[in-house]
């Protein structure tokens, strides 16, 4: 059986952005019409290993905590990538996202939201703690101050696009959220990511993560189908024009 030219254009626009089509393939998405972008996010970049010296309540946080800004698993996916389908609307929120102060660290690292979304900070850790909220222009967001354990505060994402989270206390301790009116998720630990629902359509795969070179791919999906992509994320001026 012959390769459809269709399928011959999808794969030759996919190479040519860097991305892999691993197949496609019937599904079962959540509408007969719809199809699903599944993949796994890779990198040749080492994980880090070197774990960060604590300058600051010592007796709490411990003399080092991990390093998690590239976490890398042993077959090279790549953990708290954010990889967003532009064209395809986010889906409507009803809880808050959740981000806990928690070994001085924050957890999740790396979430997604939208903008006017809200976002619950906590804190398990008896110490005092800030969450500073930073837009992607720099601008201050809010500046919450959780001195117990166990205060939960709510505020809005009041931006749009990367929100950058500090603790003022404890200068190495960074979160993200990707604010996007777009349907967004973040990878897990192994690299892999499955957005389900999305309709038949040519769309626009973007893919960040805070220390490697954020990548833009097309991919179209098919109805009913299955789009399977391999991403790998190079360091910045690494990435192939």
């Amino acid at each position: 059986m012959g390769v459809s030219r269709s399928s011959s254009c999808c794969a030759l626009m996919a190479a040519a952005c860097g991305v892999a089509l691993l197949s496609t393939g019937s599904a079962l998405p959540l509408s007969a019409q719809d199809g699903v972008i599944a993949g796994r996010v890779t990198t040749m970049v080492p994980g880090s290993s070197e774990p960060l010296v604590v300058t600051t309540n010592v007796g709490v946080c411990g003399q080092t905590v991990p390093d998690e800004s590239i976490l890398v698993d042993a077959t090279g996916g790549l953990a708290n990538a954010v990889v967003t389908v532009g064209g395809l609307a986010a889906e409507p929120e009803t809880l808050p996202i959740l981000v806990s102060n928690d070994g001085c660290r924050f957890q999740p690292r790396v979430q997604v939201s939208h903008p006017g979304g809200e976002i619950e900070l906590t804190s398990a850790d008896d110490v005092l703690h800030t969450s500073h909220a930073y837009a992607e222009d720099g601008r201050s967001l809010f500046n919450v101050a959780i001195p117990i354990p166990g205060l939960t505060i709510t505020r809005q994402l009041t931006a749009r696009g990367l929100v950058r989270l500090v603790c003022d206390t404890h200068t190495w301790m960074r979160g993200f959220v990707m604010a996007s009116l777009d349907r967004a998720v973040v990878s897990a630990e192994t690299g892999s990511f499955r957005i389900e629902g999305v309709p038949p359509g040519t769309y626009e795969l973007r893919v960040w993560h805070e220390k490697l070179q954020s990548t833009t791919h097309t991919i179209s999906v098919t109805a009913g189908g299955v789009m399977e992509v391999l991403i790998e994320m190079k360091l910045p001026g690494k990435v192939k024009s």
